[in-house]
């Protein structure tokens, strides 16, 4: 049994997360904003993968991230972002701090930069829980704020410990 630290940086781009088009449900120029999910459509000769973006009042937008051949095992035929790359890296595995018998594991956030809510964070950063499982374990009390149980939307500031009991 084993306590893990890591020490986080979390930094918010609006330039890498909006992006200011015309809505066609709106009518009018609107700001999307990224949603971090991505999906995947096929249509036999190739595989797309996009970022779903969300305007101001919930409307959707799918921009082009990557397309493969489906005949040649993946292999990019569009140039694609750096972002795609360094999702994977930040990304940790709570299972892989389980199977070690790691019973708590605590983020320290060394710098904050733009706006953070914890339980969204959190869905970024852990690759196997989705937001809805991160705001049950919030509410459980398996996720502490400074030694505190918190609401699902609490902020994030420089200098907080964020606790997560296995």
């Amino acid at each position: 049994m084993q306590n893990v630290q890591l020490s986080w940086n979390l930094y918010k781009t609006e330039l890498e997360t909006t992006v200011e088009k015309h809505c066609k449900n709106c009518g009018h120029t609107a700001i999307f904003t990224d949603t971090h999910i991505r999906r995947h459509n096929a249509n036999g000769k190739n595989i797309y993968r996009f970022a779903i973006y969300k305007c101001e009042k919930g409307h959707t937008w799918n921009k082009k991230l990557h397309i493969y051949k489906t005949y040649s095992e993946h292999v990019e035929t569009v140039d694609t972002f750096q972002e795609e790359h360094q999702e994977s890296l930040n990304n940790i595995s709570i299972m892989s701090y389980k199977n070690t018998g790691t019973i708590e594991l605590t983020i320290l956030l060394e710098s904050v930069h733009g706006f953070f809510r914890i339980d969204k964070a959190l869905a970024t950063y852990i690759s196997e829980w989705s937001r809805t499982v991160i705001t049950e374990k919030i509410k459980q009390g398996s996720i502490h704020l400074n030694g505190q149980q918190i609401k699902p939307n609490a902020k994030l500031t420089v200098g907080d410990c964020i606790s997560i009991y296995m």
